[in-house]
């Protein structure tokens, strides 16, 4: 088990106690420090846990590909198991990934999971309907994100031959996904395994136009691998920056992706009759809601094709234009 961790960490009690109640314990549980602001207090807590068996590695502002690869080059386990922080594994989520794993060995390099979406007080909102086998997965997987990252629980061998790409932290995950799917198949049990949360604090909101933007990218460069069996970012490692900050620059975007997704995250609360939830992220999708014709065309865009709403748009950069 592989949780990076920064700054305040006001849920890792929950997360550590969560894997230390599964039914099939981890052979080892490893912390990864990526800023973490109350160290003294995650090591007495993991090693009441777990003893021996956990490990807190450094990794200080390194960022979170950084600090997974750490963590799996350090580990000797057959499969890593993600989490966040402030997530919660039900009790039986190691055993049914792992007996669902070894029985397929040379089918699948993982499997993610259903998640129930909780709020910040623990409060259940609603379930994920994500899709599950690889025959619906594959089509879609160049168009949207059809995994939650803090679910999965990939082969240790896959992910040292794949490792995950700092320029492209942010939407890290979808570039992994992408990039172990041309080496074999991933796919998510039908049964929710983890508790995730949403909140307004958290990075993948605060910073959602940024990281949808790198989305994008991940999904262009997986575009570019199909058609002419290279990637552009191997050639040119500043692209990410580059792509990231025109993008960012577009009429509308910033305004049209925040709002969007704060839009979604009211529906969640919505759903979950988190009424304190819905109203706060009403106000910043209110506050955020794009102001020129350039930015709703982009949200109309966004609410019809998701990830692949602007894949067909040409880019400044050649080398990604592969789907235009």
């Amino acid at each position: 088990m592989i949780i990076p961790a920064r700054g305040e960490t006001p849920w890792l009690a929950d997360s550590l106690s969560s894997i230390a109640a599964q039914t099939l314990a981890p052979a080892g549980v490893i912390l990864v420090d990526d800023g973490v602001k109350k160290q003294a207090d995650a090591v007495a807590l993991g090693e009441r846990l777990f003893g021996g068996r956990f490990r807190l590695l450094p990794n200080r502002g390194r960022g979170i590909s950084a600090a997974l690869n750490a963590g799996i080059a350090s580990s000797s386990a057959t499969w890593i198991a993600r989490m966040d922080a402030d997530d919660v594994a039900h009790p039986d989520r190691f055993e049914k990934q792992v007996d669902f794993l070894a029985a397929r060995p040379d089918e699948v390099l993982g499997c993610g999971s259903q998640v129930r979406f909780m709020n910040a007080s623990g409060k259940f909102l609603v379930r994920s309907r994500l899709l599950e086998s690889w025959e619906e997965i594959a089509p879609r997987l160049r168009a949207q994100t059809c995994f939650i990252h803090s679910s999965l629980m990939i082969q240790r061998k896959a992910l040292l031959a794949a490792p995950y790409r700092s320029a492209l932290d942010g939407a890290e995950d979808v570039d992994l996904v992408l990039r172990l799917a041309e080496r074999g198949r991933i796919v998510n049990l039908g049964a929710p395994l983890l508790d995730y949360r949403i909140h307004l604090t958290q990075e993948s909101f605060r910073m959602r136009a940024r990281h949808t933007a790198i989305q994008e990218l991940a999904f262009r460069l997986s575009l570019c691998r199909q058609k002419i069996r290279r990637d552009p970012l191997d050639e040119d490692p500043e692209l990410a920056e580059k792509f990231i900050g025109w993008r960012l620059s577009t009429p509308g975007y910033f305004r049209a992706r925040t709002a969007l997704t704060a839009l979604r995250y009211a529906g969640i609360n919505f759903s979950g009759r988190d009424l304190r939830g819905l109203a706060g992220c009403l106000g910043v999708a209110l506050r955020s809601f794009p102001l020129t014709p350039a930015g709703w065309r982009i949200a109309w865009r966004v609410y019809r094709k998701a990830g692949a709403a602007l894949l067909d748009t040409e880019t400044p950069f050649d080398a990604l234009n592969m789907c235009c």
